[in-house]
C-alpha cells in the first residue's frame, strides 16, 4: 500500500512554500503526486500554504487540475498581472525634486567640509575606469551624502512599486469566482501583519479545538481573493492588501513553509513541497553577485523551514513523554525539492519566461518521480515517527 494511501484517520497535508517564479515547480509536483499510483491519487485533504504557495493551494483547493495550473502560470509569463503604482513614482518625482532644492540651500562651511571627503574617497578609487568611478559614486552616496538618501526615504510617501490588482482578476478568472470556494480540501494561507509583525493564518475549516488554535486562526469559510494575494505580497515591490482592520503581506517573511496550520486542520501526514534546492558544493566559492543574493533568500528561506520542522519533532517528542498530550503525532515525509540545478539560480524567483516556467515544471515531475520511487521515505530525525 502506498504511504500516502487514503486513510480516514490519517490525513495528508501539503505544505507549499513561498518561491515566486519557481512556485511552478510544484505544480508539476502535484501533477505527478496526482497521477502517480504511489502518490496520493487525489485532492490532498489538507493544504497549507504561503506566497505562490498560497496561490497553488487555493488552486488546488477550488478545484483545477495540474494542467489548469500550469496554464495559469504560463499565462502569468505572456501577460504580466502587475502594474506600475503611479502614486509611487510620482512621490520619487517630487522626493528628488526636494532633495535638489534643499541640496542648493546647503552652507559654505557644509560644502567645504563634503569636499574635503569627496577628495579622501576619490584618492582610494582608480578614476580612470569605469568600476572605479562607480565604486566611488557609491561610496559618496553612502557617506558623504546618506543625508540625501535618508531624505529621500522619508519624502515617499507611497510604500509600494506595484499593484497586484490584475492578479486578483487573473484568479477570479481561473477559480471562477471572487473567493476560493469551500469544498473537501481544508486550506490554510498565511500572512503577516505588517503593524503587528504577527503572523494571520486563514483558514475555511475550523482548525483543531486547542487554545493555539482558538486565538492564531481566522476561519473565513469562503477565503476572499485579496487573501491569496495578501500571502504572495512581497514587501516593498506588492501593495500590502487590509483586511478586517489590518494590513497584510507577504507570509514567507515568518512562516514560509508552514506546517503548524496544516496540523490545526488534521493532517497526520505532512509532505512538505519546497522550491528550496540544497547546495551540495560546501566550501565553494560563489560566482556572481547574483549567487550571493540567492543563497541569501535560500538560507533564509531554508531556515523558516527548519523551524517548523524542530517545532514539529519537538511535538512528536512531548505526544511521546506526555501519553495524556491533548494531540496526536504527525508523520513528517522528506521534502520534495529541486536537484542541485543551474535552472534554479539566482534571479530565479522572478524569471516569469514561458520556456524557465515549463523547464521548472518538468523540474518538478523529475522530483516528484525520484521522491517516490525512493520510497516515500520519512524525515531523517522524524524516521521513528514513521
Amino acid at each position: 500500500m502506498s504511504a500516502l494511501a487514503a486513510d480516514p484517520a490519517r490525513p495528508v497535508g501539503l505544505v507549499l512554500s513561498g518561491g515566486g517564479a519557481r512556485g511552478v515547480f510544484q505544480v508539476g509536483v502535484w501533477k505527478v503526486l496526482r497521477d502517480d499510483p504511489r502518490g496520493l491519487g487525489r485532492e490532498p485533504d489538507v493544504v497549507s500554504g504561503t506566497s505562490a504557495g498560497a496561490i497553488n493551494g487555493a488552486l488546488i483547493a477550488a478545484g483545477l487540475s495540474p494542467e489548469r495550473m500550469l496554464q495559469f502560470w504560463l499565462d502569468l509569463a505572456a501577460r504580466p498581472p502587475i502594474v506600475a503604482n503611479e502614486a509611487f513614482f510620482d512621490s520619487l518625482r517630487r522626493a528628488l525634486s526636494r532633495v535638489a532644492s534643499r541640496d542648493t540651500q546647503r552652507t559654505f562651511q557644509e560644502r567645504k567640509r563634503e569636499l574635503v571627503l569627496l577628495a579622501s574617497i576619490a584618492k582610494k578609487h582608480h578614476l580612470t575606469r569605469a568600476s572605479g568611478i562607480l565604486a566611488a559614486a557609491l561610496e559618496i552616496l553612502m557617506t558623504a551624502r546618506f543625508d540625501a538618501v535618508s531624505v529621500l526615504l522619508e519624502e515617499l510617501d507611497a510604500p509600494y512599486l506595484f499593484d497586484t490588482s490584475p492578479l486578483r482578476a487573473r484568479l477570479a478568472e481561473a477559480i471562477g469566482g471572487p473567493t476560493v470556494p469551500r469544498g473537501r480540501v481544508r486550506l490554510a494561507l498565511n500572512a503577516i501583519d505588517v503593524r503587528s509583525g504577527g503572523v494571520v493564518r486563514i483558514v475555511n475549516h475550523p482548525p483543531g479545538k486547542t487554545a493555539a488554535a482558538s486565538t492564531h486562526y481566522r476561519y473565513v469559510p469562503d477565503i476572499p481573493l485579496d487573501l491569496v494575494l495578501a500571502s504572495a505580497s512581497i514587501p516593498l515591490l506588492f501593495n500590502p492588501v487590509p483586511f478586517d482592520g489590518r494590513l497584510l503581506w507577504d507570509g514567507g517573511l515568518l512562516v514560509n513553509s508552514p506546517m503548524a496550520p496544516a496540523v490545526a486542520l488534521g493532517a497526520r501526514r505532512l509532505l512538505p513541497v519546497l522550491v528550496t534546492k540544497l547546495d551540495g558544493r560546501s566550501g565553494a566559492s560563489m560566482g556572481s553577485f547574483g549567487e550571493s543574493v540567492e543563497r541569501l533568500v535560500d538560507t533564509l528561506l531554508e531556515n523558516a523551514y527548519n523551524v517548523d520542522r524542530k517545532l514539529l519533532l519537538t511535538r512528536n517528542d512531548l505526544v511521546d513523554r506526555l501519553p495524556s498530550a491533548p494531540w496526536g503525532r504527525v508523520e513528517l515525509f522528506q521534502a520534495i525539492r529541486p536537484g542541485d540545478t543551474a535552472l534554479f539560480g539566482p534571479g530565479s524567483y522572478l524569471h516569469f519566461e514561458r520556456s524557465v516556467l515549463l523547464d521548472m515544471y518538468e523540474a518538478g515531475r523529475r522530483a516528484a518521480r525520484e521522491w517516490l520511487a525512493r520510497g516515500p521515505l520519512p524525515d531523517g530525525d522524524a524516521a521513528k515517527d514513521g
